[in-house]
């Protein structure tokens, strides 16, 4: 992915080989200060973290409702989150497993996605502009899980 001073004042790039070519990047600025430096051999890349990678899914599949690959990837997310991050919530975000049932099927994937939400919120703290598209995104889809991604956006 294109990170780092390479966007313009409209949050474009343009690339000029082999021809004109411009791109929108809502959300690469905001996500870029979190992609984390991962080292294989002799290469580097930055990689995003899994909230930047939902934040970039959902403008991409905003701006293109084809892309129905960007909410299955955010679903899977969702789904394997607390694996990855349960260290994490039981120091940081303990409240939030409080908030639900937890005889609940799906009681670690509404903790997940709140987690998400309010990390995602976190990254984008300053860009009312993209929080706002995102919680509209987010607010049409009316499942329990991204009902909680929202909360998490919303939480103080």
């Amino acid at each position: 992915m294109p990170f780092g001073g390479i966007e313009n004042e409209n949050r474009e790039i343009r690339l000029h080989k082999p021809k004109l070519f411009t791109m929108d990047i809502p959300g690469f600025l905001e996500v870029y200060p979190f992609v984390e430096k991962i080292t294989i051999g002799e290469s580097s890349f930055n990689v995003c973290s899994l909230e930047g990678l939902v934040v970039l899914k959902l403008i991409a599949n905003d701006d293109d409702h084809g892309r129905t690959k960007d909410i299955t990837d955010i679903e899977h997310f969702i789904e394997i989150y607390f694996d990855l991050n349960d260290d994490e919530i039981y120091t940081v975000y303990l409240d939030v497993m409080d908030m639900y049932n937890t005889g609940s099927r799906i009681y670690l994937p509404l903790v997940s996605a709140r987690v998400i939400g309010r990390k995602m919120n976190g990254l984008l703290k300053g860009s009312d502009d993209l929080i706002e598209r995102l919680k509209q995104i987010i607010g049409k889809r009316p499942t329990e899980t991204w009902q909680a991604m929202l909360d998490g956006m919303n939480d103080a």
